[in-house]
This record gives structure tokens, sequence and C-alpha cells, in this order.
């Protein structure tokens, strides 16, 4: 155990660990991020509703979702698909989880079709006019998992095709602090069913614009990690990675409900067009 919190204590190397897989692949995990999904009650795991309809507003309005095929990427239970396809576009959904697939699957309708597959690694389907990636998944990526799978997209898309994505803002950052939190079933309970002991560390690279908070959740026979990554980005570097990938950015706005971009901007929502 001191083996385990010394560990715990040292700061890691940038994206040295990713566990996106565990929040979705424990049993107890699953559910709860489910839950988490479709609270109204919190934005932790996915925004709520109102926000989810002004981002299918603003999307629509840009690109106009009818005849299009569209897919979106990390789609958890469908709350973006279906609206999605509401708006007349030919949706498909792919996510890891296959928990929240299936609520998916039951809420869904015809005009959506899920698939379980890993982004990073597994085979994607092709012919898409937009493909999308919200709620900051690109930002959990390391330099080179984002490159790949900018290239990925790209493969995905029709030609002119664009994508749509949110990042974590510059402001996001200044608003971490290093911090180190103890806590008896840290999070009400939301890492396991029975007794635990959860940790929270926080890192702020500030050089990197990177944070991470790391926790470490102690069970009477077992312990394990999670460690939630952030690149942080400015307008202009998230213009120039996706340049570099081959991508001219049409539009930019505070989120991807089209909100002003400012410089107290948590969020830069982006849309950029295949060159």
């Amino acid at each position: 155990m001191y083996e385990l919190l010394s560990d715990f204590l040292k700061r890691p190397a940038p994206f040295c660990r990713y566990t996106a897989k565990e929040l979705w692949t424990r049993p107890h995990l699953a559910q709860q991020m489910l839950d988490f999904h479709l609270s109204q009650d919190t934005d932790l795991a996915s925004r709520r509703f109102e926000a989810i309809d002004l981002t299918v507003d603003w999307l629509d309005a840009q690109i106009d979702f009818s005849s299009k095929r569209v897919c979106d990427l990390g789609c958890g239970p469908g709350l973006y698909t279906e609206r999605f396809a509401s708006r007349g576009a030919d949706v498909t959904g792919v996510d890891f989880s296959r928990h929240s697939l299936r609520y998916a699957e039951r809420q869904g309708s015809q005009s959506v079709s899920y698939i379980e597959a890993d982004y990073l690694v597994d085979d994607l389907p092709t012919g898409f006019d937009l493909v999308t990636l919200i709620y900051t998944d690109f930002c959990s990526l390391s330099a080179e998992q984002r490159k790949q799978l900018l290239k990925r997209i790209r493969a995905m898309l029709n030609p002119g095709g664009y994508i749509a994505l949110d990042v974590a803002g510059m402001a996001s950052l200044a608003a971490k602090e290093e911090e180190t939190i103890v806590e008896n079933r840290l999070m009400d309970g939301f890492w396991a069913p029975d007794d635990y002991i959860g940790m929270r560390r926080t890192y702020v690279y500030s050089e990197e614009r990177i944070s991470l908070d790391r926790y470490l959740i102690v069970q009477p026979d077992d312990s394990w990690q999670i460690f939630n990554w952030t690149q942080h980005f400015s307008p202009l570097s998230i213009e120039e990675e996706l340049r570099n990938a081959g991508f001219q950015v049409e539009h930019r706005a505070g989120d991807l409900s089209g909100t002003p971009l400012v410089a107290a901007s948590d969020l830069i929502g982006i849309i950029a067009r295949m060159n």
C-alpha cells in the first residue's frame, strides 16, 4: 500500500496512462455513467437536454442535417444521434460502451444505427458528410492519439465533409488548482457500490496546457486508478492542429451552441471542413 500511495502522489508524465475504457467496462461505473448522461441535475457526463438541443440547433443552422449522413463518435446513449435524425439526417453512432449502446438502441429510431467500437483502433464506417466529436472527447487524447484520430476521421468523410467538435479552452485551465482530496465513498458512491476510500489529485501542467484529475479507488479487496487528462486549447492552437490534419475551420464559437467566443470561454466550438 505504501508503494501505491507513494506513486499516486508523484506527478505523472503527461498522457502516460489512458484509462477511458475503465469508466465504461466496470459494471457499476457503466451504469453510473449512463445515469449521469441522462441526469438533468448535472453536466458531469453529458450536457443537459436544453444545452444539447441548442447544440443541435446551431449545427443544423450551419450545416443543414437534411439528407446528410452523420456519424457521432462517442455517442453514448444516443442523446445527439436521435436529435440529428429528427432533423432529417441518416445517423450512425459509435461507442465502446455496450451498456450505453443498449440504452440507445432501445430508445432509437429506424434512421439511427449503432456500432460498438473503439474509434481509436477499430474499423470505422465511411461515406459521411459530417462527423461529430462532442463533450471535449478530443481533449482526453494525447497529441499522437489526436493526430491518428483526425486521420481516421478524414477517411470516414466524403470529399468536402465536415468535422464538428468542442475542446476545453484556456480559461478552464486557468480555473484549475492543484489539490488532493481524500474521502470515504468519494462522490457519494459513484466509484463502487460498497465501501471504498476515494482519492483525487489534481495536477496542472501549465507549459503543456494540460490538466489531470487522477483518482485512486481503494476497496477492501481491490484498488485501481482513473486518469482523466484534459488538453486545453487556444483558438489558434486548435485551428493549427486541425489545419495540419487537412481541415479548414469555417466556424468557431464559445461552444457548439454558437455562444460567442471570448477570452473567458471555457470551451471552443469548431466546425471544420476537410480540404
